[in-house]
């Protein structure tokens, strides 16, 4: 067989695979461009996971209008002008695959306006073939929309997880990102629907906002001759689960991870490490994940000192217990289209969200039984699961973690029967649950956000009819819940208002 030169299609697409392994890759480069061009609002907006479309607008300093059909072109940066600056980027670097790449496997619409010019450019690209591009009137900024991400590519496209596992992976790049860019707005939309709005703040404040069950943090910071390593260690959410940066990039590196562990154990972390640009080399991945250090020694040394400097917290895996009395004060006076209580107490009105308090109730309980013992099942499944061979070998290593979740199996021939799970949650929600555990990296989180599943199912429902004495009894457990302020997805469980608040309004002072 002859050897040839392979179509410029064809290496387009090649090239893609490298940079744009799902939408979450995408969202990466759209939220780094944006950062690059000194945006100080970003906002996002997502549908299907991803694969519907990626929306991210900013207000940065936009892109010439002669450099935007050179912007989708292969290897064209503003980042660097020789191999040096490849080792030296103070940017977010060399991404001269990522708009040519992303534009080749999805419809690309581009809208642009430099703050230099009165009028913006707007640019159409449909797998890689340019088919608009034109003046158009437009705010100084980029806004990028990726639709139908591997539409042209059906064997990639089928590879691509469920929405709600491409949604978790977009939302973990969110995170990172808005972590350490706390002096930046960020709008982040799923589905048309605003999960976060996130106005410039400080450090710990952003973290707080991004993770309400976190109530004790510490910060910790250490410096020498290598760099400085600084950051935040909860000693109360223990989820497995952390963020590595370094210059301001959020990075992986399994053997600083494993250091970090071995000091903090389950514990959440936010961990910021600044050293010289050559001592870091983040080209050994294409997306620039990975992290390799050219000297690894000193650089552990810093981090284990840093840590070590902390004032030896309580770190464990357990719900922190907090005495909280019952105010009887608590006079309910009634409900609204059977979602909200009404009562009063000490001046405020609360409208409390039923469901929402009832789903906190059941969390706290569920967490608790999780962690002493079983959470009751059901024994009527024949659920069964198609898995190979190392996901059976990685599920029954978590026998443990899922019998005390309530989920009882058998390992088959091509994977495994579900024979039994807990009440209150369905079969998808199971299965979903099973693949999710199989992926990732962060055990603890997704048996949180199962336990979640199931306190919801459990929970009081929007249009129940509570009678006074169920209400009191509801609002009883509740406010001696360890966080009643928000339930375990993060939404807030209730609206206050003053009565004093309430004369204002009404003119009597």
């Amino acid at each position: 067989m002859r050897i040839k030169k392979l179509p410029e299609e064809v290496i387009n697409k090649i090239a893609a695979g490298e940079v744009v392994e799902r939408p979450a890759s995408v969202l990466k480069e759209l939220i780094e461009n944006s950062l690059d061009a000194k945006a100080t609002r970003i906002e996002i907006n997502v549908e299907k996971g991803g694969k519907k479309l990626i929306e991210v607008k900013d207000n940065g300093t936009g892109i010439y209008p002669e450099d935007i059909l050179e912007a989708v072109r292969r290897y064209s940066t503003s980042k660097i002008y020789q191999i040096d600056d490849l080792f030296s980027v103070n940017s977010y670097g060399f991404r001269g695959e990522a708009l040519s790449s992303i534009s080749s496997v999805s419809r690309f619409y581009l809208i642009s306006r430099h703050k230099d010019f009165t009028l913006g450019k707007e640019l159409y690209v449909e797998g890689g073939e340019i088919k608009h591009f034109s003046d158009v009137g437009a705010p100084q900024g980029t806004t990028v929309r990726v639709k139908d991400i591997f539409f042209n590519l059906p064997v990639r496209e089928r590879f691509l997880k469920s929405e709600k596992t491409e949604l978790k992976h977009i939302m973990e790049v969110f995170i990172r990102y808005a972590i350490y860019h706390n002096n930046v707005y960020f709008r982040f939309s799923v589905n048309g629907k605003t999960q976060y709005v996130l106005s410039p703040e400080s450090t710990e404040g952003r973290i707080r906002r991004l993770f309400p069950q976190i109530e004790d943090m510490i910060y910790f910071e250490n410096e020498d001759k290598t760099g400085k390593c600084y950051g935040y260690l909860s000693s109360d959410y223990a989820v497995g689960k952390g963020y590595i940066y370094v210059n301001g990039r959020p990075v992986k590196n399994k053997s600083l991870l494993r250091l970090i562990k071995s000091k903090v154990g389950h514990n959440f972390f936010v961990l910021f490490l600044e050293l010289p640009p050559y001592f870091v080399d983040h080209n050994v991945h294409p997306a620039k994940i990975e992290v390799k250090f050219r000297k690894e020694k000193p650089v552990y040394q810093l981090v284990k000192k840093s840590l070590e400097s902390l004032e030896k917290p309580n770190i464990t895996f357990q719900i922190k217990q907090k005495k909280r009395e019952y105010n009887s004060e608590f006079k309910i006076l009634g409900q609204i289209e059977n979602t909200f209580i009404v009562a009063y107490c000490c001046g405020d009105v609360y409208f409390v969200d039923q469901h929402i308090a009832s789903e906190r109730i059941f969390y706290e309980i569920l967490r608790r039984r999780f962690r002493s013992g079983n959470i009751p099942s059901s024994n009527n499944s024949n659920l069964k699961i198609k898995l190979d061979r190392y996901q059976i070998e990685k599920l029954s290593s978590l026998k443990d973690y899922l019998e005390r979740l309530g989920i009882k199996f058998g390992i088959e021939k091509e994977g495994i029967l579900i024979k039994g799970f807990p009440i209150n949650i369905g079969e998808k929600k199971v299965k979903d649950f099973i693949l999710n555990i199989l992926e990732s990296d962060f055990i603890d989180a997704e048996i949180d956000a199962f336990i979640g599943e199931i306190a919801c199912g459990s929970s009081v429902e929007a249009g129940d009819i509570l009678e006074d004495k169920e209400a009191q009894e509801l609002l009883k457990l509740w406010i001696e819940t360890d966080n009643p302020n928000l339930c375990p997805h993060g939404r807030p469980i209730y609206y206050k208002i003053s009565i004093d608040e309430i004369k204002r309004k009404v003119g009597r002072k």
